[in-house]
């Protein structure tokens, strides 16, 4: 559950869910709310989906060119692979669909995605030699990017390989994304995925703007 949209309500309302109306939500967190919950909580998850739909719909843009190991280079080295299925999670704009081989993109926000659909959500009818998740399991506490990563490594094949880009939990410059709850990704966490999952680490390293390139091979 995003904890800046939870307190940020506790503190406005003291906990009286009659004073979250839709009009507050508006101001507040810039999104609309047409709905009644029963309780915060519920409130707290509609308006954090709604945030992140905003933001990646109609504000952020991508930028492949700056990324040293997760941008571009990936093209290459995935087509190396020769895999018969590539999923690409969280794919934006799908910049690499024409460019890697066999590549499937799934997306929750973009309408450019070959699947508008999380990763919770998809239910393809076949398992994923390669998988990317460049910047896309970033948002949420623990819990929540543990179970996508469980998801993810369900639809990778035996011996496939998951390429990765996070987010060391720093925000984005532009004020749309101020609700948007950035996971801090660190490298025993990655480490810890590792052996809960039963992956190999290949590869970690620091890419541009202060994030983490590392890849998993499914043992």
């Amino acid at each position: 559950m995003n904890q800046k949209i939870y307190q940020r309500i506790i503190l406005d309302t003291q906990g009286d869910i009659s004073r979250v109306t839709s009009e507050y939500v508006r101001k507040t967190f810039d999104v609309t709310c047409d709905q009644k919950f029963s309780v915060i909580e519920d409130y707290v998850y509609y308006i954090d989906n709604q945030c992140l739909n905003n933001y990646f719909s109609k504000i952020w843009q991508p930028d492949m060119k700056k990324w040293k190991y997760s941008g571009l280079k990936l093209v290459d080295e995935v087509n190396a692979l020769n895999p018969r299925s590539v999923l690409d999670v969280g794919c934006g704009y799908n910049e690499f669909k024409g460019k890697i081989h066999n590549l499937t993109g799934i997306d929750p926000y973009n309408d450019r995605a070959d699947h508008k659909i999380s990763i919770m959500d998809f239910q393809p009818n076949q398992r994923f030699d390669v998988i990317l998740c460049l910047g896309s399991i970033n948002f949420g506490s623990r819990d929540k990017i543990t179970a996508e990563i469980d998801r993810t490594v369900l639809l990778l094949e035996d011996g496939g390989t998951i390429f990765f880009r996070v987010n060391p939990g720093l925000n984005h410059d532009r004020p749309e994304s101020r609700w948007i709850e950035f996971f801090a990704w660190n490298v025993p966490f990655i480490i810890e995925l590792a052996e809960r999952f039963n992956l190999k680490v290949l590869d970690i390293r620091d890419d541009a703007n202060q994030r983490k390139y590392f890849v998993y091979r499914k043992i």
